[in-house]
């Protein structure tokens, strides 16, 4: 029977062979202590001894050294101290000897990776998978489990989407750093040839997007192309030098926004929502608006009513507007009051609409 893989599994014990193993290849002293706190991400505020895994801890940090020294002798591990201050040196000559340990977990995880894969057929567009598994077995294994039904996730959305097909050579040209040239036709305006430095991809509420410099456009960065209206497919233009977006510029870009846009001049601010019903509250909590969102009154009766409220830090668009509008009168925008204006007038006018 193969001998289990120390390294390999999701449980607290594979955790800590892992941290410990890491910590000894440095060639400095470890204690028990340091292999918890790195373990956990934080600083111990009790003896390693009360910690949670404490015992898979004492089952984990022997095994490492074990494996150690089949390896590489006994005399690779220098211990100093008694059980309670018991600290370890690896002291050995091979840099990584279980580095086919480590490497086979990889190999592990990256199965895994190409099951999902496989399994995902329903919801990563067909062109990102037709595309980078071109000529290859996993691509005809792809086909064959869903034909057979077989396939176990899948989108609620339709990502057939108008030029869908584009996705890989837009990614292309935002990895290797090209120009692009292409019609385009903006949404209520002519038809126009855009010269287009391509950063980032996003897809929101089942459509695509790609953000860049459109040279002569404004605004300078995070030029939004919806790629269901370009007209005609990219040609690369290696004559013009790349402009790449500042370091973490999209980041920040969709920080404070609900979807893809800004509108000119807009200012972040803090929104008060209330929701009317529990079931509304409670789904508004489990699937936020935003991720600025916190809850600022829970769900009760409160001396003006039953409701429960959330805040939101962001800029108001259409996309934000549009979030809270589908929920009906379930949800209510309170403050502040040009922002609820705003949503009054668009209330108004689709009232007016079925009058």
């Amino acid at each position: 029977m193969a001998r289990k893989n120390i390294f390999d599994g999701d449980s607290s014990y594979a955790a800590f062979t892992r941290v410990t193993y890491k910590l000894l290849m440095r060639g400095e002293w470890v204690t028990y202590a340091d292999v918890m706190a790195a373990a956990s991400g934080r600083e111990l505020k009790c003896s390693v001894s009360k910690c949670d895994d404490y015992g898979e801890l004492k089952k984990a940090v022997p095994d490492v050294l074990r494996a150690l020294k089949e390896r590489c002798g006994d005399d690779c591990i220098e211990t100093d101290g008694n059980n309670r201050t018991r600290r370890l040196k690896y002291i050995g000559k091979d840099i990584s000897p279980l580095e086919d340990l480590i490497n086979a977990r990889a190999i592990s995880s990256l199965r895994e990776y190409w099951k999902f894969c496989q399994d995902s057929a329903g919801f990563l567009p067909a062109s990102w998978l037709e595309y980078f598994f071109k000529d290859c077995q996993d691509l005809l294994d792809i086909k064959t489990k869903r034909q057979r039904g077989e396939q176990v996730i899948s989108s609620s959305v339709d990502r057939q989407l108008k030029n869908i097909d584009l996705l890989p050579q837009l990614y292309e040209a935002i990895v290797n750093r090209k120009v692009l040239e292409f019609e385009f036709k903006p949404f209520d305006e002519d038809q126009v040839t855009l010269t287009f430095h391509p950063h980032y991809l996003k897809e929101y509420n089942g459509r695509w997007h790609m953000m860049g410099h459109a040279e002569g456009r404004e605004p300078e960065l995070g030029f939004n192309v919806p790629i269901d209206r370009i007209q005609s497919k990219p040609r690369i233009k290696d004559d013009l030098p790349y402009i790449p977006a500042t370091k973490l510029y999209y980041q920040g870009f969709f920080e404070n926004i609900v979807g893809v846009s800004h509108e000119t001049n807009a200012e972040v601010k803090n929104i008060i929502v209330r929701a009317h019903t529990n079931y509304m509250f409670n789904l508004i909590k489990t699937k936020p608006i935003h991720g600025s969102q916190v809850v600022v009154k829970p769900f009760g009766k409160h001396d003006d009513g039953e409701y429960g409220e959330f805040e939101l830090t962001i800029e108001v668009n259409n996309e934000f507007m549009g979030r809270v509008l589908q929920m009906g009168d379930g949800l209510e925008v309170m403050s502040p009051p040009e922002v609820r204006q705003r949503f009054a007038n668009r209330v108004k006018n689709m009232m007016g609409m079925y009058k």
